[in-house]
C-alpha cells in the first residue's frame, strides 16, 4: 500500500530527479548513437535524407524569397516540425533497447501519438523565440547615439546584447536537452519534461556545455558538406540524445 502511495505521489512530481554525470558522458551517448544507426541503418539514412533534402530546399526556398515574413515563416515551421520528428528518432533506439527491429511504420505511431505534447511544446518554444526577438529589439537602444562611438560604448552594447541571447540561447536549450525523449519514453506533459530537462541541464552544466559544443560543430559539419553530412549526423544526435536521457533523469 505505501509502495502505490509512493508511486501517485512520484507521478504528481512536478519534475523529474537528475544524475551527476562524468565529464565523457557526450561522447559515450554519441557512440552509442552510432551503434543505433548501424542496428538501424536503412531507417537512419531514410531520416537522414530527410533532413538534407529539407535542408536544401529551405535554405533554397530563403536565398529565394528573402522577405522577413517568409524567414519568420520558416522560423515557426522549424519550430513546429524539429520536435516533431525527433519523437521518431527518439523511437528507433526505444524500440532497439525492447529488443525489437526498428520500423518506420512504429516511428510513424509514436510521431502521431506524441502530437499533443509536441504542439505544447512547440508553443513554448515560440514564445520564448518571441520575447527573444522583443529582447533583441529593446537592446537597441543601448546602441551608442552618435556617428562616431566609443570603444567603450560599443563594447556595452555588444556585452549586453551577448549576455541577453546566451541567456535565451541557454534557456531553449535547458528545456530541449532531454524532455523531448523524457516524453517519448514517460508519457508526461510538456511542462513537466522541460522543467525536468533544465533541471537536469543545471545539475550539470559543463557537461552539458559540452554536448552543446558537440551538436554545434556537427551540425556545422553538416552545413559545411551541402547538407551530405546531415544524412549521418542528425539521426546519430537524435539517438545520443535518448541515451544522454536515460542517463541524466531517474
Amino acid at each position: 500500500m505505501d509502495d502505490v502511495k509512493d508511486q501517485k505521489k512520484e507521478n504528481k512530481a512536478l519534475f523529474a530527479p537528475s544524475r551527476r554525470l562524468e565529464w565523457s558522458a557526450p561522447f559515450r551517448w554519441l557512440k552509442l548513437g552510432w551503434e543505433d544507426y548501424k542496428n538501424a541503418r536503412q531507417l537512419s539514412i531514410a531520416y537522414g535524407l530527410f533532413f538534407a533534402v529539407g535542408g536544401l530546399l529551405l535554405s533554397s526556398l530563403v536565398v529565394r524569397y528573402s522577405s522577413t515574413i517568409f524567414l519568420f515563416s520558416v522560423g515557426v515551421f522549424f519550430i513546429l516540425l524539429g520536435p516533431l520528428m525527433a519523437f521518431g528518432l527518439y523511437d528507433v533506439p526505444r524500440q532497439i533497447e525492447h529488443g525489437e527491429k526498428p520500423t518506420l511504420k512504429h516511428s510513424l505511431w509514436q510521431i502521431r501519438n506524441s502530437a499533443p505534447n509536441q504542439w505544447i511544446f512547440a508553443v513554448v518554444v515560440f514564445v520564448l523565440a518571441l520575447i527573444w526577438m522583443r529582447a533583441a529589439t529593446i537592446i537597441h537602444v543601448f546602441y551608442p547615439e552618435g556617428s562616431e562611438p566609443t570603444l567603450e560604448e560599443l563594447l556595452t552594447f555588444f556585452a549586453v546584447g551577448t549576455s541577453v541571447g546566451a541567456f535565451f540561447l541557454g534557456l531553449v536549450f535547458g528545456i530541449s536537452a532531454f524532455s523531448l525523449p523524457m516524453m517519448v519514453d514517460r508519457k508526461v506533459d510538456a511542462i513537466s519534461a522541460s522543467l525536468s530537462s533544465l533541471g537536469a541541464v543545471m545539475n550539470n552544466m559543463w557537461v552539458c556545455a559540452l554536448w552543446a559544443f558537440l551538436i554545434f560543430a556537427l551540425v556545422v559539419f553538416g552545413f559545411a558538406t551541402a547538407f551530405l553530412g546531415f544524412i549521418l549526423v542528425l539521426p546519430v544526435i537524435g539517438y545520443a540524445t535518448w541515451h544522454g536521457y536515460e542517463d541524466v533523469l531517474e
